[in-house]
């Protein structure tokens, strides 16, 4: 592993929460424990992390407010990544989103069956919205689930980014149609990728994943991510254990790219 340390770094995919407020109904999990800015942060130092982005966990739903509370604490380093629904959704909310560091929005698709309502004429429309503010939608998706979304976003220019490998999983039909779709998806918009969360993939595959994606979409559409606190697979990795797998998946060269450079642009950090 490298062993290499960052100037100046993104984390661009972590989860804050607190232990008392309640998760959604239908909520797949809910962790029991806090996972608290602070110890998140703390871990930055050693490796040279200065910025991060707070991404709304799935078992909140549309209820931003821990995720709005943890980037007002420090507007400057923080930024976030929203969940909402259109319909609950309207200018105001999102120009207040916007003011409170909010760059995006996630699809949370794990374990949804139908993915069609997605590209519903209200989804649509939000789309267009986001691009207008300059944000990007990031989606949370099953294995082998990319090439269902490309159609989706059919009209808007909207930046799209894939965490966690996108989750092309191991077999390789699958990993060559996945690819096909990044390709059909980026001939009208920025796709992105984040390098994030290798223990969500199917098998130790994260390296041929991160050669395939910086093929596709290019060194400048990567970003690197913690995934902390790592949820449901807390205690595999350490957050250092984490940073260093970069080194495995991008040359060295790239690396100062990859945590700042790029996050700093797809987030709007200075």
């Amino acid at each position: 592993m490298s062993t290499f340390k960052a100037t100046k770094g993104v984390d661009t995919h972590a989860h804050i929460f607190s232990a008392a407020a309640p998760a959604v109904p239908g909520a797949r999990y809910r962790p029991a424990y806090a996972a608290e800015r602070d110890a998140w942060r703390s871990q930055w130092p050693a490796l040279g992390i200065t910025h991060g982005v707070v991404v709304q966990p799935s078992f909140y739903g549309a209820d931003n407010r821990e995720m709005l509370d943890t980037i007002a604490s420090d507007a400057k380093h923080l930024r976030g990544v929203a969940v909402v629904v259109p319909q609950a959704v309207d200018e105001k909310t999102l120009a207040r989103f916007h003011r409170g560091g909010v760059r995006a929005i996630r699809l949370n698709l794990r374990g949804v069956r139908d993915y069609l309502p997605y590209a519903s004429q209200p989804w649509r429309a939000l789309y267009t919205r986001i691009h207008e503010l300059g944000w990007h939608v990031e989606c949370f998706i099953d294995t082998g689930r990319l090439p269902e979304l490309v159609e989706f976003f059919d009209g808007s220019p909207v930046t799209v980014v894939f965490d966690h490998f996108g989750a092309p999983g191991r077999d390789r039909a699958v990993t060559e149609r996945t690819f096909a779709a990044v390709r059909r998806l980026g001939a009208e918009r920025e796709v992105w990728c984040k390098f994030s969360a290798p223990y969500r993939l199917e098998g130790d595959h994260a390296r041929d994943h991160a050669k395939r994606w910086l093929d596709a979409v290019g060194p400048e559409r990567i970003v690197w991510g913690s995934d902390w606190p790592g949820t449901g697979f807390e205690g595999q990795r350490t957050y250092r254990e984490t940073f260093e797998c970069l080194g495995e998946w991008v040359a060295a060269d790239l690396a100062p790219r990859v945590l700042w450079d790029n996050a700093a642009r797809l987030y709007g950090f200075e």
